[in-house]
């Protein structure tokens, strides 16, 4: 796991100092509370958003009312691009779970900006796509590897996205209930806790206040016949 490639796939890092200045230039920061909510499915968002600090959760609701996780943004990433150059309607909630530093920007000054900056679009193009990269192999795993695969692939993407190693061992800064982890794989809190309880037998991983430390990785992508798909897509 390289941490450091990680953090420079992400949108606002691939700018220069100078476009980075400019693009901040056309927004707003501002503080957001956890539990606040930016927009919500079926919207149609006049804003979109750069996270400084915290993390903002995208979400659906299945057709039967359960909701569905489906990404969890961190600093220097962009919520509600899906909404720039198109007038549908947004198809996820977007909701703070980490009191968050935001840059609001208006969604038509935004486009603008693309149009006229050719490095700040490129860079747009370029983490959009492995963001729909991302976003395909994660419901390709969800679709072709059962439950248990879905959480083992879960795991390694949290392990990419919020892992720090640990003597040997990886540790996810994040804290997880299982209903959460449930949420992300589109199952009943209590699979996941028959799931997690044999991968604790076996010391595959540990849990504590919270957080998962994964002491054995590979075991996940063995099951999973891991590829060597860069890390930027296997991402939460």
């Amino acid at each position: 796991m390289n941490k450091k490639q990680l953090q420079m796939k992400r949108f606002f890092n691939e700018l220069s100092e100078e476009n980075q200045k400019l693009l901040l230039s056309y927004g707003l920061e501002i503080k957001v509370k956890s539990g606040t909510f930016l927009f919500y499915e079926g919207d149609f968002p006049e804003h979109v958003y750069l996270v400084c600090s915290g993390k903002v959760r995208l979400s659906k609701m299945t057709a039967d009312g359960k909701e569905f996780s489906v990404h969890l943004k961190q600093k220097d990433e962009l919520v509600g691009e899906v909404g720039l150059f198109n007038e549908m309607a947004i198809s996820v909630t977007a909701e703070v779970i980490d009191d968050a530093t935001l840059v609001r920007f208006d969604r038509h000054t935004l486009e603008e900006l693309f149009r006229e900056n050719g490095e700040i679009a490129v860079a747009f193009m370029k983490w959009f796509a492995r963001h729909t990269q991302s976003t395909q192999a994660k419901f390709r795993d969800l679709i072709l590897c059962g439950k248990t695969g879905a959480l083992y692939s879960t795991l390694i993407r949290f392990s990419n996205s919020y892992g720090e190693d640990r003597d040997g061992s990886i540790f996810i800064n994040v804290q997880l209930t299982n209903q959460d982890i449930a949420n992300y794989i589109g199952t009943t809190r209590e699979s996941v806790n028959r799931m997690l309880n044999d991968l604790k037998k076996t010391n595959i991983l540990s849990m504590k206040d919270g957080y998962i430390t994964i002491h054995n990785i590979q075991f996940f992508k063995d099951y999973l016949h891991c590829g060597d798909c860069p890390v930027e897509i296997c991402t939460i």
